[in-house]
């Protein structure tokens, strides 16, 4: 018996070394759009679930908001890394990278619209090098949302520009299948948006708010936020920091799960898939943020069980 334990014992012990001996060390280049905490999530989320894979990582990290001086000497560093892989988190360091890079997979991290963005042609196609985990909660779920804590809400208003169109078209064919309207007004620009919300206001229940940089600047944000208050419609924000100042509700995701997604497609890229071929994920880690002070104000009551499920609740 002890005999036929050391030679088991034997067996493992070189199984083992025999793994160590032929895991492949990868090289991989991190570029953080900012040192912002959101995105330190995400890059500890991707670094933590690709170390599971059976590779020997290397991880070489940049962060623009130090290191960017010089783009294409941001550029030419990356590639002297000789890089088996490139992650981005956050736009900023997707566009820098996906424009200059095309020969060397690229997983994203942490971006809203990758579509819209003109980082991928389709959801389940990027048509090139890269591939990712986007930030998009799928519209089906924030209407059915919408409809869950406003009951009896038919017709949802939505500022939009050619940015956001693609996203609001999709948001109309959507609304349409749950029996919602989706009353569409585009904008051209900020000085538009006071007279644009004023007559859409007139014709909804709610108000729903894409992430388009250019209806939502702090001015027109305000507006928005002072104009659905006043008018005792439920807005439904696109960001937790929305609803601290006064939106109703907004759906949020788990940075650091979205890294972990970001990690698991790092590693098919990493043991040979092409990442083209592989679709972008959306998140899977989904949380309600509420203001109740919020419903109180438009005279709207939040039923308890709701309540009971949301990750913050202002109050």
């Amino acid at each position: 018996m002890m005999i036929l334990r050391k030679i088991l014992f034997g067996i493992l012990i070189l199984l083992l070394l025999g793994k160590v001996a032929f895991s492949e060390e990868k090289r991989i280049v991190i570029v953080k759009s900012s040192s912002s905490p959101s995105f330190q999530s995400a890059t500890d989320g991707v670094k933590k679930q690709i170390k599971k894979g059976d590779l020997q990582p290397v991880f070489i990290e940049y962060d623009l908001s130090s290191d960017l001086s010089d783009e294409q000497q941001l550029i030419r560093g990356i590639r002297e890394k000789k890089p088996d892989l490139i992650v981005t988190v956050g736009s900023k360091s997707t566009a820098l990278v996906s424009r200059n890079i095309t020969d060397i997979p690229i997983v994203f991290s942490d971006v809203l619209n990758p579509v819209s963005s003109g980082f991928v042609r389709s959801m389940w196609s990027s048509g090139g090098n890269l591939t990712g985990a986007s930030l998009d909660i799928p519209v089906k779920i924030q209407m059915e949302k919408f409809k869950l804590i406003v009951p009896g809400i038919k017709r949802i208003g939505v500022l939009f520009t050619r940015d956001s169109q693609p996203v609001v078209t999709e948001a109309k064919r959507i609304c349409e299948e749950i029996g919602l309207e989706l009353v569409p007004v585009s904008v051209s620009s900020e000085k538009e948006i006071p007279e644009a919300i004023e007559d859409l206001g007139k014709r909804i229940d709610g108000l729903w708010a894409v992430a388009d940089t250019l209806i939502l600047t702090p001015q027109s944000t305000e507006y928005l936020l002072l104009y659905t208050l006043r008018n005792g419609l439920p807005f439904m924000g696109p960001f937790a920091s929305f609803v601290k100042a006064g939106a109703l509700f907004t759906l949020a995701w788990d940075d650091k799960d979205v890294g972990r997604q970001s990690g698991e497609l790092a590693l098919r890229v990493l043991n040979g898939e092409d990442p083209k071929g592989i679709p972008i994920t959306t998140p899977r880690m989904i949380y309600l943020i509420l203001n109740l002070r919020t419903a109180e104000q438009i005279n709207l009551k939040i039923s308890p069980q709701i309540v009971s499920v949301a990750k913050e609740v202002y109050q």
